[in-house]
């Protein structure tokens, strides 16, 4: 397949490109700056690189030219940044790339989307039936709001859409959630909320790659949304379960700071406002997403990436984030 890639610098999307080249695929990818590191390792290993952003018009025409299908991997995540930036970015975004791709007659188009577009429900087993909500929230919101335009533009435009929904991703390139949860455990704070009880669902990232390939290919797929996970036939490992994993595979002291729900909310309060009164650079240490990441009763189910597309998960969640720790802290 020739594959065109927005967000290629991303984490997913540089293992993208890796796994996609090791197969035989040919992959050529939108970057703002090609003198930057990231860049410059991706055209070393054979990926073609097209100079331009979200609003380049050229750009993204050159992109999506001959293209089999088209991954948008490209966004504005996290809980930093304006809602004018979220918007801009993932719906405007979302919006042009999916006018590039039908103007250059491309028949697949995978949206990189996200378990977000639930709209972070307490509790319950989600699954892809579960309808997409807005909660007041500039991610979750403009997640969800992208994912709808994708696939109602699209099939206005005669584009075969399909959506991929992760929830936390972990492996090679994760710039976020290892990097974030060592230096936590390090500085011995990393917070079992109501004693870290709650499941917390995580994927490895070439589990996120092997059904983007699939969503890019499989006819069954397209029109259709799934969610990937590690564990499909079980409970994802819980929040003091991940914590102790990591900190034993990086031989650090295992998490110990337990403190209840309602305490743990009002000092990512305290701490997210002191944060941005000083200015300070990168997110906060906790914020309020952070609490409800670490306390929510859900597992989002991927058995229909499974019984749909043939998928099948290579690795359980605790032996992945035991070895991604391991080679984080170079082991």
């Amino acid at each position: 397949m020739k594959l065109a890639v927005t967000g290629i610098t991303s984490g997913v999307g540089m293992r993208f490109a890796e796994v996609a080249l090791a197969r035989g695929h040919e992959v050529r990818g939108l970057v703002r700056d090609p003198a930057r590191a990231d860049a410059r390792r991706l055209a070393g290993l054979g990926v073609t690189l097209i100079h331009g952003d979200l609003d380049a018009t050229g750009a993204l025409a050159e992109l999506c030219r001959g293209a089999s299908a088209v991954l948008h991997a490209a966004a504005q995540v996290g809980d930093q940044g304006t809602p004018e930036q979220f918007e801009r970015v993932n719906v405007t975004g979302t919006r042009n790339v999916v006018e590039a791709a039908a103007a250059a007659s491309v028949r697949r188009f995978v949206q990189l989307s996200s378990v977000a577009v639930y709209g972070r429900p307490a509790q319950g087993r989600v699954t892809e039936e579960w309808p997409a909500r807005t909660i007041g929230l500039p991610y979750e919101d403009t997640k969800s709001a992208a994912e709808r335009l994708a696939f109602a533009r699209g099939a206005a435009l005669g584009l075969e859409v399909t959506a991929v929904r992760p929830p936390i991703i972990y492996g090679p390139y994760d710039r976020n959630f290892m990097p974030r949860t060592l230096a936590a455990i390090r500085g011995r704070r990393f917070l079992l909320i109501d004693g870290g009880r709650a499941p917390l669902n995580v994927v490895w990232v070439d589990h996120v790659v092997d059904v983007l390939l699939l969503a890019a290919a499989h006819p069954a797929a397209a029109g259709q949304a799934f969610n990937v996970m590690d564990d499909v036939d079980a409970r994802p490992p819980s929040v003091r379960e991940v914590g102790e994993i990591i900190a034993r595979a990086a031989g650090l002291p295992r998490p110990s700071l337990a403190i209840p729900q309602p305490v743990a909310r009002a000092l990512a309060h305290v701490i997210e406002r002191a944060w941005k009164a000083v200015g300070a650079a990168g997110p906060a240490p906790l914020t309020p997403f952070v609490v409800t990441m670490l306390t929510r009763d859900v597992i989002y189910d991927a058995s229909k990436a499974v019984d749909l597309l043939g998928w099948a998960p290579r690795i359980r969640a605790a032996q992945g984030l035991e070895r991604a720790a391991r080679e984080a802290c170079g082991g």
